[in-house]
């Protein structure tokens, strides 16, 4: 079958079976991007973990718009958003080395809900109203032209989305808590196809899963979207009860996974060196061999009565970033590299400043972390900052 010329979906039915969105700015309105000072003024000395370069963008505006942000690929210092104007949401990249916008497109004129860009910013998926259903739609910037990816009538029924790190696909899995916790639901892979004669087509790949009730569900697909791991996490009288299965995509697989922790874990990341988690203690872990028997190893410590960490690992396993906060407006970020399946050292502090919101955090290609927050002004304006630290 040609992939360029058809749809297709597949349904496979299984055993038993994490937008950025901020209050915004007015686009055009970008201040200036800044170096900030000499690395040695920001990154604590550490021959193992160093930041080379460090570029801060900012932009300002009115916080009643809502804005998505993405970063494009490191080296080349765009930025993607999207932003309403003139009760009208459009879709901008703006190089910030010129200050200059260099394409604005209309996206949508309804109000959007569950917004998310893909990295790269090659496409923009979003949720929406119509009539009395609901639509899961994909923006293609770079043709101007939009899918329809599925459409239902249960407002009450909600979702989650997840792209792939190429920006190709897009997961989509229904949240665990609705009104009927028992009915089967689905993980869906869409995969994104554009061609510049055909236009911009899709394939979808879809996993049928029967509900266990109300539950936390999370969902982890690989770097390049062949392996989803799926958790459904159900409390009990007598505690937590866990489910974990591995998804793969392109053999129609559904591997039920043994159970690797006794309390509450939540997924971070399924990497080439293995599967991160944080327990309920804070807890960090890598989990091995999650196929046959788990093997749990511990790489940092929760810290029991402080602000615990919100933890980030790139696709291959070997960097993680922790950023907490020191207090309600000063936050810090920590690096640690892990090798051989465990911390080479101490989490490192690389960076700290102030946010009144620190709203996202990522990393790029595993050469950057990019992390963006947002300060309230007088007179209601507003003020967005974006971090580019580049390891």
């Amino acid at each position: 079958m040609n992939r360029r010329k058809h749809k297709c979906c597949i349904v496979f039915l299984g055993g038993i079976l994490i937008a950025a969105v901020l209050n915004g700015c007015g686009v055009g309105e970008q201040d200036k991007t800044i170096v900030l000072p000499p690395l040695e003024n920001q990154v604590m000395d550490s021959e193992k973990f160093r930041f080379n370069h460090i570029q801060q963008y900012i932009g300002s505006g009115y916080a009643e718009n809502v804005i998505c942000l993405d970063w494009g690929d490191p080296g080349t210092d765009m930025l993607c958003l999207l932003k309403k104007e003139d009760g009208r949401y459009v879709y901008q990249v703006i190089d910030t080395r010129e200050d200059t916008v260099l394409s604005s497109i209309f996206v949508d004129d309804r109000s959007l809900e569950n917004v998310s860009i893909a990295p790269g910013g090659g496409y923009l998926s979003y949720e929406v109203q119509d009539g009395e259903e609901m639509n899961l739609i994909v923006f293609c910037p770079g043709q101007g032209s939009r899918q329809i990816l599925r459409r239902w009538q249960d407002q009450e029924e909600s979702f989650s989305y997840i792209w792939s790190d190429d920006g190709t696909m897009l997961f989509s899995w229904q949240n665990g808590d609705t009104k009927d916790a028992y009915k089967e639901w689905q993980v869906t892979r869409y995969e994104m196809e554009t061609d510049p004669e055909d236009g911009f087509e899709y394939i979808v790949v879809s996993f049928q899963m029967k509900g266990n009730g109300h539950a936390w569900r999370s969902i982890c697909p690989n770097a390049d979207g062949t392996e989803i791991y799926v958790r459904e996490q159900l409390g009990t009288f007598d505690g937590t009860m866990s489910y974990n299965w591995l998804l793969l995509s392109d053999t129609a697989t559904v591997e039920a996974l043994p159970e690797y922790s006794k309390t509450p874990a939540s997924p971070i990341r399924y990497t080439q060196a293995g599967l991160f988690v944080q327990e309920e203690s804070g807890d960090i872990y890598l989990i091995k061999d999650i196929r046959s028997q788990p093997v749990k190893t511990k790489l940092i410590s929760g810290n029991e009565g402080a602000y615990e960490p919100f933890t980030y690992v790139c696709a291959n396993g070997d960097h993680m970033f922790l950023m907490e906060w020191v207090n309600y407006s000063m936050y810090q970020i920590s690096g640690v590299r892990i090798v051989d399946g465990k911390v080479d050292d101490q989490p490192v502090v690389l960076y700290n400043g102030n946010y009144e919101s620190l709203n996202q955090i990522k990393i790029v290609s595993d050469q950057a972390v990019v992390f963006w927050g947002e300060e309230f002004l007088e007179n209601n304006g507003y003020r967005y900052k974006v971090t580019v630290l580049r390891y």
